[in-house]
């Protein structure tokens, strides 16, 4: 097997792991063994779970980073691609949910909570990716905004509520293991945003 080959199986099998268990109880060697990976190898990567766990949570961004380009595509209007990111959120949850029987939330809160106050480069990196996400919406929201399609003042501020809400919203579901509790998702991104009713081309 290649290197890269190898170090790709680890970070895709570390992702795939922590995310449907936990950080904690993911070790190396199962890593390792799921991936078909052996151990030396995984020490001539990465230095620790933690280094891998960056790596292959970074791995992953960057690869939801191609689906949100198109999501938030300058070519759609400002509503229309807030309206496919909240469907975007929903059917993610509920392709992850019938893959693996239950609902896992979003990946990147999950390991930030578990991690943030024990990791620092773990934090850093959830931190930075929450960030990223808040841009596509604030970036969307000021173009709304100059449209007149919303009236708001901040689009930061605004960005930084709908996120925290739809990241509430998808840990919620996570709880309760109801993909049912994001019923509510469009209808109260709407609110946030000043719309009372959906755009009908949502």
């Amino acid at each position: 097997m290649r290197q890269c080959e190898s170090k790709l199986k680890l970070l895709r099998t570390a992702h795939e792991l922590i995310s449907q268990q936990s950080y904690g109880s993911v070790g190396v060697d199962q890593i390792c063994e799921q991936s078909g990976v052996k151990k030396g190898s995984f020490y001539h990567f990465f230095r620790s779970k933690s280094e891998l766990t960056v790596a292959a949570y970074e791995y992953h961004w960057a690869s939801l980073q191609e689906t949100l380009d198109r999501i938030f595509s300058a070519e759609k209007a400002p509503l229309d691609r807030l309206g496919d990111y909240f469907n975007h959120v929903r059917q993610t949850q509920t392709d992850r949910s019938q893959r693996y029987g239950r609902l896992l939330g979003c990946p990147f809160v999950s390991l930030g909570c578990e991690l943030s106050t024990q990791d620092e480069s773990i934090r850093l990196m959830a931190q930075k990716i929450s960030e990223g996400k808040r841009t596509y919406l604030e970036n969307t929201i000021r173009e709304a905004i100059e449209r007149g399609d919303i009236s708001a003042a901040d689009p930061r501020a605004l960005a930084d509520e709908l996120h925290t809400y739809i990241v509430g919203l998808v840990q919620e579901a996570k709880i309760a293991n109801d993909i049912r509790v994001l019923d509510r998702l469009k209808s109260g991104a709407y609110r946030l945003l000043g719309l009372h009713i959906a755009p009908a081309a949502v």
